[in-house]
């Protein structure tokens, strides 16, 4: 085996998830989710109606334009929780690396109001790996806020319908078939249906699309084509597209396609 290989993205998710002990914020016992199975309560838990507005915030370099309000509700994913961990915060886990982090080693703030992770079944091994750490996790162990899991593969009866409301609103409410291409635009997409439905201004920071070069907004690095990829591109462009119709207030600060609502 090539040394090397043990620092590839892929082997550093394996080994982490194997031998990384739980944080001490993880607590022993499945919690009963079966009162959470409509977007209204959702939206109840996370106390969407107390908050001014609703702002996303992915990690691309246009979130250092942010200025953060105490009476918004920040939907975060990825590095950029840390933006905004001091603040109220729900925190939008997707990516594989991420969400391996998360399980094992995320410490909340008192201003976290709990986690969402909303994952496909698009019979791709990546979205089924992801499903079977959640799931183990989620039957055994909890913090002290709601960890909500939101997929079509077989989990419970309350997940399902959380799912099925969900693609539903996107295609509904936004004329959008639900795709899966990175944790901003799951971010999004998220923050978008629920300020829809709760009547809240929405704010969007750092979905760049690779615009404003190879980084993001703490770092440089490499961008791939789930972020720059032109046919991402395309897919997120309809998506804000169909949003900037919607009727509610919008400000969309990020370097692809900005937008303010008059």
């Amino acid at each position: 085996m090539n040394v090397f290989s043990l620092f590839k993205k892929r082997n550093y998710i394996y080994f982490y998830h194997r031998l990384k002990p739980y944080s001490r914020s993880v607590r022993k016992g499945m919690l009963d989710y079966s009162d959470y199975e409509s977007l209204n309560n959702l939206s109840d838990y996370f106390r969407i109606s107390d908050f001014k507005k609703i702002v996303v915030v992915a990690s691309g370099p246009s979130a250092k334009k942010i200025v953060l309000e105490k009476d918004a509700l920040y939907f975060c994913c990825n590095d950029s929780i840390n933006i905004v961990k001091t603040m109220p915060h729900i925190y939008v886990v997707h990516d594989p690396f991420y969400l391996i982090k998360y399980l094992k080693s995320f410490v909340p703030t008192d201003k976290w109001m709990g986690t969402t992770f909303w994952i496909m079944d698009n019979k791709s091994k990546i979205n089924s790996n992801s499903f079977e750490k959640v799931l183990y996790y989620i039957l055994r162990k909890h913090r002290n806020k709601r960890e909500f899991l939101i997929t079509n593969y077989k989990y419970n009866k309350s997940s399902e319908f959380l799912y099925k409301e969900l693609i539903e609103s996107l295609k509904e409410d936004f004329g959008f078939t639900y795709q899966s291409i990175n944790s901003g635009f799951n971010t999004l997409m998220l923050g978008a249906i629920l300020a829809l439905k709760k009547n809240k201004p929405l704010e969007v920071y750092g979905l760049d699309m690779g615009i404003g070069g190879n980084q993001y907004y703490n770092k440089s690095a490499s961008i791939g084509k789930s972020i720059s990829g032109d046919n991402n591109k395309e897919i997120v462009k309809d998506f804000l597209n169909q949003l900037y119709k919607q009727k509610i207030k919008i400000y969309n600060a990020s370097n692809f396609m900005n937008y303010e609502s008059k």
